[in-house]
């Protein structure tokens, strides 16, 4: 076959082949079984797609006056995801949140950057306007409010000089929170903050005497938090308590609390506390004092029957350990009846079993023991170890039940003794409800008001007269201390007392009289450091200050008693 012939072939062979592919209607080939020029699987997602959207218009649609709105919307109002729900709706951060288009924690980030910035190089007008937009993209975010609340009121009102523009950004700091508060109804945690700033900032600052007295005259910010508040309610402690309750308030009616309940509900009762003591302080006494103390000691009776949860999923109260260890002893009275003789009998039987040198180690006397005798002796005691879950499992049959139904009760009883014993220890419970008990006793107030005024009297260079308030306050304080084995024990309660005596020895060195013997407070002083250094002559280092002007060791100065119109007439220290 020459190449003509071949050549003629393929021309015929591509004639066919354009003749197979020409549809008969004129169409191509490529409209073929469509509808408008698309494929079929595109018809099916697009006819896919309109049926899917009458079902999830029924599960979007929004909830109004007529209606429960859809699945989503009955969803968000039963678990309170809805922005109705935690609090304000603002318009404003609704449209900038829909405008960053998924941006807005980065655009949060870049904001966090350059509040740190204006913070840094003092741009506090720059620096508000970004703690107002950050606030609009997160409205719901806690740590935004608490953050930078601390941020206005305890880093930013320090960096100026008059105490008036230092208490401007304290209450800056809080009115944020109350703005966080709005937007988020259902968070206790913004309303304990709130309560700690305004208690704790405002009264434990340096400049506290100057902050409780603008806060007490601060009408803006009365009216606009409790409208009607009294002069007398608006003591800082007083406000701040009002906050924790509605924290707990909260709380109690199911909002969840992101915190540790123990520390968040023991608040209430240390902001009335520190109200007591700072009437005292501010030196009122009397019958305003006594109301003081019966508040702080009602706080802390609602805490004690306040139920708390724990990490072991048991949930306690702190005042029920007592009546838990009650418990415990009627129970180990009861199996001893029920087994008679054989929780000690099993001691010996354990006893008996050691190895001869762990013996030998518990034969040493504990503080003549050595590291390895220790260690025997701790191994010794924790394999001689008995319980009544163990003497009830080898009880006679007849008894065997009801052995270890009183056996499991016995250690409930003791293992939840122990958990609230634990707890109480974190917020130091047993002191504070000893403090409570005593301090609203006749002795306790004489005490404290003798030592007020012991103090006015020796930064008034009145020596004589110091020293008589100083021996009234010792003696007022051998009442309470004789009366609170848990106050005659504590360490901080012997040391503020020690700090009395090193301030009447001081005015003993003045008056050139001695130091009574004995003394009536003479196992505070056995329990203490020597209280001041031996006398040396004038001039040298470490010679006593005998100016009569100086205020006493470790004892502040007071300023006077509070001119406030609520304290009534019979509150006021003698002389005053």
């Amino acid at each position: 076959m020459n190449r003509q012939s071949l050549h003629a072939d393929d021309q015929s062979g591509g004639g066919d082949r354009q003749r197979r592919g020409r549809a008969p209607s004129g169409r191509s080939s490529s409209g073929r079984g469509s509808w408008f020029g698309l494929r079929p699987a595109t018809l099916l997602a697009l006819v896919g797609i309109a049926a899917l959207l009458v079902p999830l218009s029924a599960l979007s649609q929004p909830a109004d006056s007529t209606s429960e709105g859809g699945k989503l919307a009955q969803l968000r109002k039963q678990f309170g995801l809805s922005q109705a729900n935690l609090g304000d709706v603002d318009p404003t951060s609704e449209t900038i949140r829909l405008a960053t288009l998924g941006l807005k924690n980065v655009a949060v980030t870049l904001l966090w950057d350059r509040a740190n910035h204006y913070k840094k190089v003092e741009d506090w007008t720059n620096l508000s306007a970004a703690l107002e937009q950050m606030t609009k993209l997160q409205p719901n975010f806690y740590s935004v409010w608490d953050f930078q609340a601390h941020n206005l009121s305890y880093n930013i009102s320090v960096e100026f000089d008059d105490y008036h523009d230092r208490y401007a950004w304290v209450m800056k700091g809080i009115e944020f929170l109350r703005q966080g508060i709005g937007y988020n109804q259902r968070e206790p945690r913004l309303q304990g903050r709130m309560g700690w700033f305004i208690g704790q900032k405002i009264g434990r600052a340096d400049e506290k005497l100057q902050y409780r007295r603008l806060f007490k005259a601060d009408d803006d910010f009365h009216e606009r938090d409790r409208p009607g508040r009294t002069l007398p309610e608006r003591d800082n402690w007083l406000v701040g308590n009002e906050k924790y309750h509605a924290g707990q308030q909260l709380a109690d009616s199911g909002a969840p609390l992101r915190t540790t309940a123990l520390i968040f509900h023991s608040e209430p009762m240390m902001t009335m506390i520190n109200y007591a003591r700072a009437l005292e302080d501010d030196g009122v006494f009397g019958s305003a004092a006594r109301a003081g103390w019966e508040k702080a000691g009602k706080e802390m009776r609602d805490f004690a029957v306040r139920e708390i949860p724990t990490t072991w999923d048991v949930p306690i109260r702190l005042g029920l350990r007592e009546e838990e260890l009650s418990r415990a002893s009627r129970i180990n009275e009861e199996l001893e009846t029920l087994l008679p003789g054989q929780f000690k009998a099993m001691e010996e039987k354990l006893q008996a079993a050691l190895p001869q040198e762990l013996k030998d180690a518990t034969a040493v006397p504990p503080m003549d023991r050595n590291d390895a005798q220790q260690r025997a002796a701790y191994a010794a005691q924790e394999l001689t170890r008995v319980s009544w879950p163990m003497v009830a499992r080898e009880s006679p049959a007849d008894v065997g039940n009801k052995a270890r139904t009183l056996a499991r009760q016995w250690l409930e009883a003791n293992e939840t003794a122990e958990i609230i014993d634990r707890y109480r220890e974190i917020v130091n419970f047993d002191f504070w409800r000893a403090c409570c008990e005593a301090e609203v006793t006749e002795p306790a107030l004489r005490a404290r008001e003798a030592a007020w005024s012991a103090a006015k009297e020796y930064g008034n260079a009145r020596l004589q007269p110091a020293k008589k308030f100083y021996e009234d306050a010792f003696a007022a304080w051998r009442e309470v201390l004789d009366s609170s084995t848990i106050l005659r024990k504590d360490t901080i309660t012997n040391e503020d007392i020690n700090d009395l005596i090193v301030s009447y020895r001081k005015v003993l060195e003045q008056l050139d009289e001695p130091f009574p013997k004995p003394f009536v407070l003479q196992d505070v002083v056995d329990r203490s450091l020597p209280l001041a250094p031996p006398s040396m002559p004038p001039g040298m280092s470490g010679a006593p200050d005998t100016n009569p002007n100086t205020p006493p060791v470790n004892t502040p100065r007071p300023t006077g008693p509070t001119r406030d119109p609520e304290v009534p007439p019979d509150a006021r220290p003698p002389g005053t």
